[in-house]
Formats: C-alpha cells, structure tokens, sequence
C-alpha cells in the first residue's frame, strides 16, 4: 500500500460529519474519495439537502462524478480500490464497524470517539494489531490553527512556561442526526462523550492522561448535561480545567474556546467573541491578534491520514491509543459528577 501513487477512501456515514469529510476531501494531496456507503437515492445522487449541523454551511448538491456507490459496509469492504476506510457512523456503531474493516485489511480513520466503552476501544486496538492495519481517530482540534497555536506555544515556550488552560465548548442541545440519535445517550455517549471529549482529548494530549479528575455538572434524562472538569496530573504541572454542555437556548451559536496563562501572557480564544486568538503580554494592556493560517483542520486531518497510510506509519495525532485514553477519562469525569464531585483516578 506504500508504493501507491493514490490512497482510495471509502467514505462510510453520510451525515452532517461524513458530508464534512467529503467536502474536505476533495482538495486531498495523494487520495481521495473513491467510494461511499449509503442505501439513502438522494445522497447517492449527491443531494444532501437533508443533512444539518453545528457549524459551517448545512446539507446542499455535491459532485458524485467518479464515487462508487455501495448500498452497504460489506459491499464497500470488497472494493479493490477502498484503501482507507474513513468511518463518520454515529457513535454506537464506531467500534463493530471499525473492527469489520480491520477484518477485511482495511486501514481504518474513525471520527471521535473512537467508541463509547473503553473496553470497546481496547478492542479495536487489539484489532488493527492482529491485523496490522491502521487504526486512527480523527480528534479534529488536534489539526485546529487555533488549537495548533496552543499547542505549538506549550512545546516551544515562547510566553515562558503554562501555568493554567482553561477550555470552554458550549452548544444548544444537538436536533439533527439520523431519528436524533444525539439524544439517546447508549446511541451518542451523551454530551461529555460527544461534546466535552474534544477539549478532554487535547489536553490529555498535550499533558498526557491524569492521575484522576474531579468533575460537578448538571444531569437531566439525557445524562450529563454540563461539565467542570480539573485534571489532576504532577505536582508541578499546569492547571487545568474544561467545562462543557448542551445548555445554550437554540439562538445562541456553537462556541468554544479557551484561555491560556503563561508566565509572559495570557492567550484568548473564543470562537464567537474572539476568533482570532488574542494575546496579552506583561509588557502592556493592548491585546495583539496572533495571525493564523487559514487552514481546514477536517482536511488536515484527512492528509495527515493519507500520508499515514502511504508512509505505512501513523502519524501521533491520528494515533488510536491516546483518543482511547481521553474516552476513559470521559468516562470517569461521568463518575465524578454522579458521585457529587468526588476525585476519581484513572484506571490504566
């Protein structure tokens, strides 16, 4: 698979996600779309006007010139010239249809989160490795220019060391999705397996998995419906916290964001109030805005999985083991909240 000039993808999951993914594929370097799963005529034919989300532009026509279409996962898996499999199914099914791939020698990139139970996730994990396929989680603010930034500043010390990073993801509850399958927490995972997982999984990547976590929020029937998180970690590391929840009133738009302490600064986002990144020095009140490069982290991400397949090693921001460790701690920050706040460790 190393030696080939182009990775065919086998886009499985045509929904808000799996529509973000062919829209982020078609500018690819080494791969592209040749394939994709839907028994639905209307997507077939490229009409995805019943497709809504949470950001960017809602479900319109798309070009289908050249995308074989299956009526099924299995049938999908018999193309020769499926590489890749890029699987955007809703939550519950990640896991049996992540291992099926595997199974039939197919390089796998799966949407966050990997799976709902961490035991399903070991699963897969014991899976590529039997088959010696790629297994990778497409955790998309890992790819972020905003996210990067953040990242990048951690690592280098350029306003000096992190002293505290505090993340923020709000969003009303979610109404699309196939039967709203959103609001069936053994079907999404609920809003901390959905939502608030994205910011857990960035700082257990940058800092590595805590020790344990101590977490109060809000539950209702959905389960977890707000979040504040602390991360406990080394003594002398960082604080660090994120909240998240499905409680904005329907008008309000889909934000997140975070702030960053340095010892020379402190660096803003929020992506409703201030989406370019401010940064405020010690050395004055006047805030700067960092310049980013416009970049799509949903096709960064898809490259990033490219290459990974043609250069037969994955990259460290695609790898398996580490969205498997942030969906454990998801899952112990629920049993903190259920417990009234109570320090829960993280069982390796």
């Amino acid at each position: 698979m190393a030696k080939k000039s182009s990775v065919g993808i086998g886009l499985v999951g045509l929904g808000f996600m799996g529509l973000t993914h062919l829209r982020a594929a078609k500018g690819l370097r080494g791969g592209r779309v040749v394939a994709i799963a839907t028994s639905d005529p209307r997507k077939a034919r490229g009409d995805f006007s019943s497709v809504g989300g949470n950001f960017g532009d809602e479900g319109g026509l798309e070009d289908m010139t050249g995308i074989e279409v299956h009526p099924t996962l299995d049938t999908l898996l018999e193309d020769d010239n499926v590489d890749l499999a890029d699987l955007c199914l809703p939550s519950y099914l990640h896991a049996p249809a992540a291992i099926r791939c595997l199974e039939a020698g197919k390089a796998v990139l799966v949407e966050k989160p990997i799976a709902l139970d961490p035991a399903d996730a070991r699963k897969m994990l014991r899976a590529a490795k039997k088959a010696r396929k790629h297994l990778m989680v497409a955790q998309v603010l890992r790819f972020m220019p905003e996210f990067s930034l953040l990242s990048d500043a951690v690592k280098s010390g350029r306003w000096g060391k992190l002293l505290s990073l505090n993340m923020r993801r709000i969003i009303a509850m979610p109404e699309w999705g196939d039967s709203s399958w959103f609001a069936d927490p053994e079907k999404s995972g609920g809003m901390v397996i959905d939502l608030h997982i994205h910011d857990t999984d960035f700082i257990v990547h940058l800092f590595g998995k805590p020790d344990a976590v101590s977490s109060n929020g809000l539950v209702d029937k959905r389960g977890v419906n707000f979040i504040r998180t602390t991360y406990h970690g080394k003594a002398k590391g960082p604080l660090l916290s994120a909240e998240a929840g499905w409680l904005n009133a329907p008008g309000l738009p889909f934000e997140h964001g975070y702030d960053a302490f340095f010892e020379k600064g402190t660096v803003h986002f929020n992506s409703s109030t201030a989406p370019e990144p401010l940064l405020y020095t010690t050395a004055g009140r006047a805030a700067r805005k960092l310049a980013l490069k416009p970049v799509d982290g949903f096709a960064r991400e898809l490259q990033t999985a490219i290459h990974s397949v043609k250069s037969g090693k994955v990259d460290p921001l695609l790898e398996a083991a580490g969205a498997a460790d942030s969906l454990a701690v998801c899952r112990a920050e629920e049993r903190s909240v259920r417990s009234g706040g109570r320090k829960v460790r993280i069982v390796s």
